[in-house]
């Protein structure tokens, strides 16, 4: 008895500490509040929860004298009182939040906190761009402002973050997740995380994406949504940017920013005015020469995490040679170190490519670092930057406008809006503003959005404006990586992958030749040439059971990730495969003729196709087709319970395919159009109808 005695008494002095600290603290804090009844009513409250825990002591320890069996009882009651006191620092939080909202504006945020963290993900390059131009809008408002990558970020700093937090996301495929967010994502849809984890956490979301895409803006609602669900409280509305706004993102963007910095600055009042727009930001990165450096040579592959290396053997034609459009086979063998990547059928290879040297060579001339090009170059990240880890830290201007910068991307706004602090003329300063600012976009849009004009261009343009090197990673976006549809299967052929690729080449409105910065790189590429990819999933995903129906829909390179399917469902025995393909002529542009006919003679593959430019007076189409084998496609889905794939350009297709199953839905059950049109939207909600398409 003496011990558990001695042990209630500690208890009793501890939680009577912490008691009449609690209350102090309460008091303090209340002393600081003016008005606010509720507050006073949740102070009292907690004084009365305190006293309540005081007297369960004495009733405890009063117990502890009557017998030996109240020690039974003594036991559950200190349980209890444990509990109870778990309960005293949610009080505290609840207590603090609501003070926060009638707080004098000069108490808020009065231990001098500045701090934001801005969490991306982008798959592109947009949201990642976004990201940092919030960074430096916060730096003219005096905040310290973090960017990373939310896949990169310690997951326990969001969980345990003081400042608010502010997510920029993309949308990628049929509106999933950002490569660099999938990570963080799945870890906040974890069923263990409590339903108040994220409690104390003030935040806001901004989504890009493309209103013409079903699942607009996917990710951030989501992610908005399940913040709330864990506690966060948002600062403003989620911002939906929309790149079919005439002004592009920027036309949800700029009044999104506005409200946000309103709401943040009610938060943390000024302490001083905002930073001009004539003052240069502080560059995100150490970038310097080193002294005494001699010319170096750096031509080693980057390998950013993840990815594998692998060789290219073979780069074939599949287009006529006289067709407009050059469409190429690309094969690359992993090297075998033992323990090669599993891919899955739908995967695909992502590739960052490198800016040719002719291209390099003529950037480096025009910003007059020639003879500086191959000096070594240090760089360190500040504590703000965004640093892209495998990036060496010793490295050659050449290096880095070969293998991270794009000098042949069309530029955003904020690329404009930083070079104009490099210009040294005054009419060049005056336009570089109008394209940086809110009422310059529809001019912007005009001069370099809609004729495609690339960086290089816009400096041959300009040609007194200037780079410092130490501003290289604020001004310059950086290549983005490329997704490609993997053609074969690594069940059958595990060290080889196979890429099907439309050589980007057209002219814009100003009849200028444009072609595309991965695949020209592709299309140049000698054999045996060393490559980094890795691997990321697919939208498309095949049915468990191998019996089970799939129709595929892949006009022109759509078919890519169908020849996985194919050479995955023949490895496993699998017949019930159904291609609806299309292309313009079947002499020109019939991809993968042979190996199809081949599938077809084998009984493993029913093919239909549609040649556009084959017939006089009419076009025919992959939907045409759908809509003749009716019958067929109906007992496919109604029966056999068939699973759709459509893959290919997003522009007509995808929308003029889906209304061709709803047509066959429509005649086959006898249903009107919007029964059709739910029947069909049934199959989307359960996998059974899969889009993967692109512009």
């Amino acid at each position: 008895m003496s011990h558990k005695h001695t042990a209630v008494e500690e208890a009793r002095s501890d939680i009577r500490e912490h008691a009449q600290a609690t209350v102090s603290d309460l008091g303090s804090l209340a002393q600081e509040v003016s008005g606010g009844n509720e507050l006073r009513d949740m102070l009292i409250r907690a004084a009365k929860q305190t006293a309540t825990l005081d007297a369960s002591i004495k009733e405890a320890q009063q117990s502890l004298t009557v017998s030996q069996s109240a020690a039974v009882r003594l036991a559950l009651r200190v349980d209890n009182i444990n509990e109870q006191w778990k309960s005293l620092p949610k009080t505290i939080d609840v207590v603090k939040v609501a003070s926060a909202d009638i707080l004098p504006l000069g108490m808020a945020g009065s231990d001098g906190d500045r701090r934001l963290l801005v969490l991306y993900g982008s798959q592109t390059g947009y949201a990642q761009d976004s990201a940092h131009r919030i960074a430096r809008q916060g730096w003219r408002r005096h905040f310290s402002v973090r960017v990373q990558a939310m896949d990169q970020v310690d997951k326990t700093e969001v969980f345990t973050a003081t400042c608010p937090v502010i997510f920029v996301c993309s949308t990628t495929g049929q509106g999933e997740e950002p490569d660099n967010m999938k990570r963080f994502w799945r870890f906040l849809l974890r069923k263990s995380i409590p339903h108040d984890a994220l409690d104390g956490l003030s935040f806001a979301v901004f989504g890009l994406g493309d209103s013409s895409y079903q699942r607009f803006n996917f990710p951030a609602k989501r992610l908005f949504r399940r913040l709330q669900q864990l506690g966060a409280s948002p600062i403003i509305a989620r911002g939906d940017g929309d790149d079919q706004h005439y002004l592009g993102i920027d036309g949800a963007l700029d009044p999104w920013l506005e409200k946000l910095w309103d709401a943040l600055l009610l938060r943390y009042p000024l302490p001083e005015p905002i930073v001009p727009d004539s003052v240069v930001p502080d560059p995100s990165f150490d970038v310097a020469f080193i002294s005494n450096g001699h010319p170096a040579s750096f031509d080693r592959v980057p390998e950013p995490e993840g990815s594998f290396s692998a060789r290219l053997v073979a780069a074939d034609r599949l287009t006529a040679r006289d067709h407009f459009q050059d469409v190429r086979h690309f094969q690359f063998e992993l090297d075998d170190q033992g323990s090669l990547p599993e891919w899955g059928p739908g995967d695909c290879a992502v590739l960052r490519p490198e800016s040719l040297a002719p291209d390099v060579n003529r950037f480096l001339e025009r910003m007059g670092w020639t003879e500086s090009a191959d000096l070594p170059l240090s760089i360190s990240a500040r504590d703000t930057s965004d640093f892209p880890c495998w990036i060496p830290a010793c490295t050659t201007l050449r290096w880095l406008f070969t293998h991270y910068f794009d000098v042949m991307a069309v530029p955003r706004r904020s690329f404009f809006e930083m070079l104009y602090y490099f210009s040294e003329y005054e009419n060049e300063k005056e336009r570089l503003h109008e394209f940086s600012s809110t009422e310059g976009q529809d001019e912007l849009q005009t001069y370099c959005m809609r004729p495609r004009r690339t960086i290089l261009e816009v400096l041959d343009d300009l040609p007194h404006s200037r780079v410092p090197v130490e501003y290289i990673f604020d001004v310059f976006p950086p290549i983005a990586e490329r997704s490609f549809s993997i053609s074969s299967a690594s069940a059958v052929t595990p060290t080889l992958v196979d890429l099907t690729v439309a050589i980007v080449n057209y002219n814009t409105i100003m009849q200028a030749p444009r072609v595309g910065v991965c695949t020209k790189w592709l299309a140049q590429m000698p054999l045996t040439h060393n490559v980094q990819l890795r691997f990321a999933k697919g939208t498309m995903r095949l049915p468990i059971d191998n019996s089970t129906p799939i129709i595929m829909v892949g006009p022109g390179t759509g078919i890519a990730a169908f020849m996985s399917f194919m050479y995955k469902r023949c490895s496993d025995g699998a017949n019930a495969n159904y291609l609806f393909f299309g292309c313009r002529n079947e002499s020109k542009d019939f991809l993968y003729q042979k190996q199809l006919e081949k599938w077809v003679a084998e009984g493993s593959l029913h093919l239909f196709c549609a040649f556009s430019r084959d017939q006089e007076g009419q076009k025919v189409y992959v939907q045409q087709r759908i809509r003749e084998h009716g019958d067929l496609v109906w007992a496919l889905i109604n029966d056999l319970g068939a699973t759709i794939f459509v893959s290919g350009n997003a522009n007509r297709m995808p929308d003029d395919v889906r209304q061709a199953f709803i047509d066959v839905v429509k005649s086959h059950a006898d249903i009107d159009e919007d029964a059709a049109s739910l029947y069909i939207q049934s199959m989307v909600k359960s996998r059974r109808y899969q889009e993967e398409c692109w512009y």
